[in-house]
């Protein structure tokens, strides 16, 4: 069986969802709430890991997307972020050794936007189809903790964490007119 991945919307864009969808013979995809992502964030920010909160995220939604899949697969992954395919493919073998999963055989390659599979994450992402997961804070944090233990620590504080709020525009406000008597 092959399957190709795709992402519609940045993970490191925390103001907006991410959506990640594999086809086949039908799709399946699930959505990273932008809330979830900024907590996550938050989160390798006090554990010193922002460098690799990226490809840790991405990996376990990969995972978290192909998790029911029971035989061994071929999955083929857009070129998401050039230059961390290695890591994210390290990240994603342990998450699925953790899991006792099947060791699928994982490759990149740019997908482009013809296929399937970029319109099935596409149409999620500008909110023309539901998704068929919206994943949870809990979820993702349960997937990781399993894999790293430098993780498993930080990520049990993730109860207390709190988002950052987004930066907000401001506008000036025009001067007050001084009225002299």
């Amino acid at each position: 069986m092959k399957y190709q991945i795709d992402q519609s919307g940045k993970i490191e864009q925390t103001e907006k969802p991410t959506v990640l969808a594999y086809t086949n013979k039908f799709t399946h995809s699930l959505l990273i709430p932008a809330k979830v992502k900024r907590q996550l964030q938050e989160a390798f920010r006090k554990c010193g890991m922002t460098k690799l909160y990226i490809q840790y995220i991405f990996s376990a939604a990969i995972f978290l997307l192909v998790r029911d899949l029971k035989q061994k697969c071929d999955i083929t992954i857009d070129k998401e972020y050039p230059g961390k395919e290695n890591i994210i493919s390290d990240i994603l073998r342990k998450i699925l050794v953790s899991h006792n999963k099947p060791a699928h055989r994982i490759d990149f390659a740019r997908i482009g936007n013809r296929p399937k599979v970029h319109y099935a994450a596409h149409d999620v992402y500008i909110k023309k189809v539901s998704p068929d997961k919206t994943l949870t804070l809990n979820e993702i944090v349960k997937t990781l903790k399993k894999t790293d233990g430098r993780l498993r620590e930080c990520l049990s504080t993730l109860v207390d964490a709190q988002s950052r709020p987004l930066k907000k525009m401001y506008h000036r406000k025009p001067k007050k007119s001084i009225i002299i008597e």
